[in-house]
Parts: C-alpha cells; structure tokens; sequence
C-alpha cells in the first residue's frame, strides 16, 4: 500500500495523522479489454514525436487484434511475445511489449522491446516496476537479451533503461525519417545472464 498524508480537514493548517491507503500499483498480462486503454496511451506517445517513428494514431481494434491472436500459431507467438500492463488504481497506465528482433531462429533468444506510459502517470516510478516486470517475463521465457532503439533527445527512457541495466550499444545514424526530419537513434541492449549458460 501506498501511504499519502491526509488533508487539512478541520482548516487548521496542520493537516491530519490519518493515512489514507491506496492499492499500489499493479502489473499483469494484457487481455483484449486493455485495447482501448493501450492504443490511447500509444497514440499519446505517436502525437509527442518522442518515442516511434509511426505518425498514424492506432484503434483500439488494432490493438485488441495484437492482444488476440486466435490461431493457434499466432497464439504461440503472443505467448512467446508477451503485453504487460500497470495499473495504477484500477486504470491501465501504462503497457510493455516484447516483440520479435529478426526472423531468423538463431535470433529467437532476442527481444525487441517497447514501452509507453501514459504522460499523467509518468515521473512516478511506474516505468521501473513495468520494465521490470517485463525483464523477469523475458527471463521466464528464456531470451537471453532484450534491446530497444530510443531516441537521444528521449532522455526520460535513457535513463529508465540505464536504472534497469540495459546499456547503450551504439548509434543508428539517420535511422528514418520522422516528419520529413531524419533521426538518430540510440541502441540499448540488456543481457539476461541466468539465459546464457
């Protein structure tokens, strides 16, 4: 639980020794009715031209369709490539993904990961519990690596994934264009030990 001082009530100016509770913030495997929730929070990080390279807004349609995966060959992949969310009193603030890195089966052991939080819910620590939580699935599933491309001017997410102990790897210079302006982007990897042995 997570304690928050109580409010002035009685107009005193010193406030109360009550401690108001509230859940602490959860993750868990995504299911189809996170959809609405995960697109919305995807196409906040699309508007802000901070995060992705994609420019069109997604449905929640769209997403609920990544989530699905009916067939059992798709279902096996969206085992193997798992959606986290955290919720945060109730509301999904915030989702994770692994996706595939290559096609190839010498790669399978290899993670291409995202993550986006919703803007209100960010600067709270939600990130680190959701990484996490994604790094320890990874791990269960037996990748033995996880990496992502970030933006250098994504600071936030640098450090995010610095504080979760992935490293910088490199440059992609002129990765793609974004709003017809070419970006750079930075490499970040984070090597699972207990899945190279």
């Amino acid at each position: 639980m997570i304690g928050v001082a109580g409010e002035d009530e009685d107009g005193d100016g010193e406030g109360t020794d009550r401690m108001e509770t509230r859940p602490a913030p959860a993750v868990r495997p995504a299911v189809a009715a996170d959809a609405r929730r995960i697109a919305e929070i995807y196409n906040q990080g699309i508007a802000e031209r901070g995060a992705t390279f994609e420019t069109a807004p997604r449905t929640a349609a769209e997403m609920a369709r990544r989530l699905e995966r009916p067939e059992e060959a798709a279902a096996a992949a969206a085992a193997r490539h798992p959606t986290l969310v955290v919720e945060q009193e109730g509301v999904v603030a915030g989702w994770a993904a692994i996706g595939e890195y290559r096609p190839r089966r010498c790669y399978d052991g290899i993670g291409e990961f995202s993550i986006y939080l919703d803007r209100a819910a960010r600067g709270r620590g939600l990130g680190r519990l959701l990484l996490e939580a994604l790094i320890r699935e990874a791990a269960r599933l037996g990748y033995w690596k996880l990496v992502s491309r970030i933006f250098p001017f994504n600071t936030a997410s640098l450090a995010l994934c610095r504080a979760c102990g992935f490293r910088v790897v490199g440059t992609y210079e002129k990765h793609a264009r974004l709003d017809g302006r070419w970006l750079d982007v930075v490499i970040v990897e984070r090597l699972i030990p207990e899945n190279q042995a």
